[in-house]
């Protein structure tokens, strides 16, 4: 027994199971932190049509230039052009066909104005549905595949 003893009175045992007890606290304090984010993440929900909600916003998203009530969203890229209206490719292999009206807020670099949206832009919309599956957009983001002149 004595020499457990002298063994677990070293001051080199001690700093070592000092730093062994913090690191098996740190790792339980990051699963901790891995739970409640995997329980959070599972709280978005999806929608009919295949958009997401999150629980802290289920009305819609904040712009700076306001509230957006029960907006609905598409990302993908644009595959064809007839304004108003443009078809997008989503990156679930579907086609969603967006509606440009006069209060739209586009967003791009440069000119961010709904004659610069062209095929081959990759682009995030935010809107309301219609009744015929398309979005009425409310906002525009346009990321170019290309610059443009």
């Amino acid at each position: 027994m004595g020499t457990l003893e002298t063994i677990l009175s070293s001051k080199k045992v001690r700093l070592a199971a000092g730093v062994v007890g913090a690191l098996i606290l740190a790792l339980l304090i990051f699963h901790a932190g891995v739970v409640v984010g995997a329980h959070r993440g599972s709280s978005f929900r999806r929608d009919a049509d295949g958009g997401f909600r999150h629980p802290f916003f289920p009305g819609g998203f904040m712009l700076p230039h306001g509230f957006i009530p029960n907006a609905h969203g598409a990302v993908g890229t644009v595959s064809a052009v007839s304004l108003p209206t443009f078809t997008i490719e989503t990156r679930y292999g579907t086609s969603q066909t967006i509606l440009v009206g006069t209060s739209t807020i586009l967003r791009a670099a440069g000119d961010a104005s709904a004659t610069r949206i062209s095929t081959g832009d990759n682009v995030i919309v935010l809107g309301e549905p219609d009744g015929q599956g398309r979005i009425t957009a409310t906002f525009i983001r346009i990321f170019s595949s290309a610059q443009k002149p």
